[in-house]
């Protein structure tokens, strides 16, 4: 072949940048970090402010909830009432899917009753999960476990867990972190995290095995309706003092947010529902940006099928949302969108469709803003402190367990 041929060829062969990165901006994360390698100028895409511009018009644009999705709002009382057997009252409501205007709400009333102690009502994960939301009781005692079908109004209580699985010598401290669905064996689980404190001092004689206080972790099956201790080492302990979202589940998988023992490294933690492992992902240093290690708040979403982190330093007003591409790969998180300085927002308490977040401010007003163009839509509501939650809410006409009889 000759030198002309051969240019002709290469040529012909050639794929113009904006060619190029009008198609990789369409792909997902992953994908694209698989393609870095290929072109120097393919490696310092997220440093093109052109390219990062159509990368997130599609991210927001590649939005996969259907016509028949709500946005929900969980709102609570700002403060529980005395005598202390009573709790806060809460209100549950429905966004028409047109909107996420407070004028087209639908109040809905929950079917069943939670314990009295604790604090505000909880939904797990502050997303539905084939239709189905996992209901508790905020605070360290949680006593009632409720599986409930707003679209059915169907409620199923799960059992407490059996007393035989608290060790001796040890009082538990529980938290849920996790509720997801096995889609191969058709089954519920929930997740529980429990860490345990000595109920006794050092000089009563305890045999050292009972002196081991050891995390585990716990999961509960919908089909066998049972609870079981997960054989699995937990170098991690759950931290939820600067982390406003709990476990979030998508693709059969749960997310929570840990912190390794004896330092301050954190962790995505997720759990794979259906082979019961383990992934951790650490933090990428880059989301310490003027903060201090360790005091970043963090609220974990998914945010248009992706596992997304809400992050700010408590003395900033910027919040930071950066998107994961990979499990277990800490270069692959990349921050998408920048929001603020917003001086009076507190903090984040959700999603909504086509990509909205959902903020509370100081003033316990509760506002959309659009991540393309930060426009700030208040929608006529209160919130109290952080415990109103929003989410997407899927419609589900089938019975709890029987989405695939």
């Amino acid at each position: 072949m000759t030198n002309e041929e051969l240019k002709a060829r290469n040529k012909l062969n050639h794929i113009h940048d904006d060619l190029a990165f009008s198609i990789l901006s369409k792909l997902p994360l992953k994908s694209m970090k698989r393609f870095e390698c290929i072109k120097k100028s393919w490696s310092i895409l997220f440093e093109n402010h052109n390219f990062m511009k159509m990368f997130r018009n599609n991210f927001l644009s590649n939005n996969n909830d259907s016509d028949s999705s709500n946005t929900f709002l969980l709102l609570n009382d700002v403060d529980p009432p005395a005598p202390p057997e009573q709790y806060r009252d809460c209100s549950f409501y429905l966004f028409s899917s047109e909107s996420e205007r407070f004028d087209n709400r639908i109040k809905l009333d929950l079917p069943f009753s939670i314990d009295n102690f604790g604090y505000g009502i909880f939904i797990l994960g502050f997303n539905s999960i084939n239709g189905i939301f996992c209901v508790s009781r905020e605070g360290p005692l949680r006593l009632r476990i409720v599986l409930w079908n707003p679209t059915t109004a169907e409620f199923f209580v799960i059992p407490p867990s059996p007393e035989e699985c608290v060790p001796p010598y040890r009082s538990p401290f529980m938290e849920l972190i996790g509720f997801g669905y096995d889609h191969i064996r058709d089954d519920y689980k929930v997740i529980r995290y429990i860490k345990f404190l000595p109920t006794t001092d050092e000089e009563v004689d305890v045999p050292l095995k009972d002196r081991s206080f050891d995390p585990v972790l716990e999961i509960y099956s919908f089909s066998s309706n049972s609870w079981r201790i997960l054989d699995i080492d937990m170098p991690y302990t759950y931290i939820d003092e600067f982390c406003n979202g709990t476990g979030v589940h998508i693709n059969g998988m749960c997310h929570w947010w840990c912190r390794r023992y004896s330092s301050l490294e954190e962790y995505l933690v997720s759990f794979d529902l259906i082979n019961e492992a383990l992934i951790a992902t650490p933090a990428s240093l880059d989301m310490y940006e003027g903060c201090k290690l360790g005091q970043m708040a963090r609220h974990l979403v998914v945010l248009n099928e992706s596992i997304s982190l809400i992050s700010n330093c408590p003395e900033t007003s910027t919040f930071h949302i950066s998107t994961l591409g990979e499990l277990g790969v800490e270069k692959s998180w990349i921050t998408l969108f920048v929001v603020g300085p917003l001086p009076f927002i507190e903090c984040p308490i959700g999603v909504g469709k086509k990509g909205n977040i959902c903020f509370k401010t100081y003033d316990d007003e509760i506002v959309w803003v659009d991540l393309n163009t930060q426009i700030i839509d208040e929608i006529g509501v209160k919130g109290t402190r952080a415990e109103c939650r929003t989410g997407i809410y899927k419609k589900n006409l089938f019975p709890i367990g029987g989405i695939n009889n």
